[in-house]
């Protein structure tokens, strides 16, 4: 029985760059590249007719796209592609872009400093696990900044859910009512994720979230 190759779209406003992206993944046992774009816009449209399991883009792209890039294409992606994998491939060397990206819920960071094959790691890494992946110069730039330290990613999205809830001034009978949980286990769930995040005070968690973007 042949297996379905996992459907790919590949976005960057470099021709040569999405032609590598393009030709690298492509060849790639497991992978088909359905799409290939030049800018957000052109991303957007393409993903509304066709269905793809991850999505590989630049963070910024020009060209007078603006409108349709950076954060504001990433949030668009991951709300209207949810089963899609974002990763994100960028020459931005900055780890308050990494973590909001992955705060957002983008699952892979790869550098345009690395070699081509991170990408094809990435992909490979989020469509077989449901952990994220940055590449050896983005965790390099985390590391050095800290940001690894505690990282965000290692709370799952009901966990995420429920601190962002909290630090938005909900108190835990009204989190539960909002995502349909009992009081403890919204009780559980942020207590959980204050050790993973290696916080001991309500204080700690909110000055945390603040920091780190998760509001």
């Amino acid at each position: 029985m042949t297996l379905m190759a996992n459907r790919i779209a590949v976005a960057d406003d470099h021709p040569l760059i999405l032609k590598a992206l393009h030709d690298c993944l492509d060849l790639t046992p497991g992978f088909e590249v359905v799409c290939a774009c030049a800018n957000g816009s052109a991303l957007i449209d393409a993903l509304a007719h066709t269905e793809v399991d991850i999505i590989v883009t630049d963070f910024a792209m020009g060209q007078g796209d603006h409108g349709v890039d950076g954060f504001n294409l990433l949030k668009q992606l991951i709300e209207h592609h949810p089963k899609a994998h974002v990763v994100v491939i960028s020459g931005q060397m900055n780890p308050g872009i990494v973590a909001r990206a992955m705060n957002l819920g983008v699952r892979g960071f790869v550098s345009k400093q690395d070699e081509l094959d991170e990408v094809v790691q990435a992909c490979v890494h989020v469509a077989t696990t449901t952990e994220c992946f940055y590449s050896s110069t983005i965790r390099t730039l985390l590391n050095a900044s800290g940001a690894m330290k505690k990282p965000v990613h290692d709370l799952t999205p009901r966990e995420m859910e429920v601190v962002r809830l909290y630090v938005q001034g909900l108190q835990l009978q009204e989190i539960a009512a909002r995502v349909g949980r009992s009081i403890s286990t919204v009780s559980s769930q942020k207590s959980t994720a204050m050790d993973k995040l290696g916080v001991n005070k309500n204080t700690d968690l909110i000055r945390y979230a603040y920091e780190h973007g998760l509001l």
